[in-house]
């Protein structure tokens, strides 16, 4: 796979690679670990920190795999003594759905959409950019892999960058364009 991705991040793509296991992307059926690099190479274009670079690597491990904080800010600290663990740490938890139908059994998914939205609208510039690359490469790939629920699907993204517009300008402008296209 072509990441575009500097060498340097090699050991955290390994790492995601191994935390996310055997995992699926769910309408490609994709190695998951291929995602988050996905979206740290569309980060990578106009965000190029060591910060910025593994906060898109390790945004699903906490919403998707066993392991978390702690062991993402472990490999951070232990394998980029240049970059701020604390920030990548904390923007993984704030790219951290806290509205999933697990943990929110009284909720109908439109209601747990809502909470997300408001909730994404709050979180830093920063983490509002590495969503940005999310959304982009979950848009493509919904699209061209589910289009029965790609109208949805894009509508709900579209009510989040109406209310998530404090990122990187030309991140979001990406997003809404894949998000606006049919």
């Amino acid at each position: 796979m072509d990441t575009h991705l500097h060498e340097r991040f090699t050991p955290a793509i390994n790492q995601i690679r191994i935390w996310h296991g055997d995992q699926q992307r769910k309408y490609s059926f994709e190695p998951y670990w291929t995602h988050p690099v996905t979206v740290a190479t569309i980060i990578a274009e106009h965000l190029d920190t060591d910060e910025a670079i593994l906060s898109a690597l390790f945004h699903d491990v906490v919403e998707d795999t066993p392991f978390g904080p702690h062991d993402i800010f472990s490999f951070v600290r232990q394998n980029y003594s240049g970059a701020n663990a604390t920030m990548v740490t904390d923007t993984v938890m704030d790219l951290t759905n806290r509205y999933e139908k697990e943990h929110c059994p009284g909720l109908n998914q439109a209601e747990r959409h809502r909470l997300e939205t408001l909730r994404l609208s709050r979180i830093s510039p920063f983490a509002q950019s590495i969503k940005y690359g999310d959304i982009t490469h979950n848009c493509i790939s919904i699209r061209e892999f589910a289009p029965a629920y790609a109208a949805h699907y894009l509508d709900q993204k579209r009510e989040i960058l109406d209310v998530m517009d404090k990122g990187h300008l030309l991140l979001l402008e990406r997003a809404k364009q894949v998000v606006q296209s049919r």
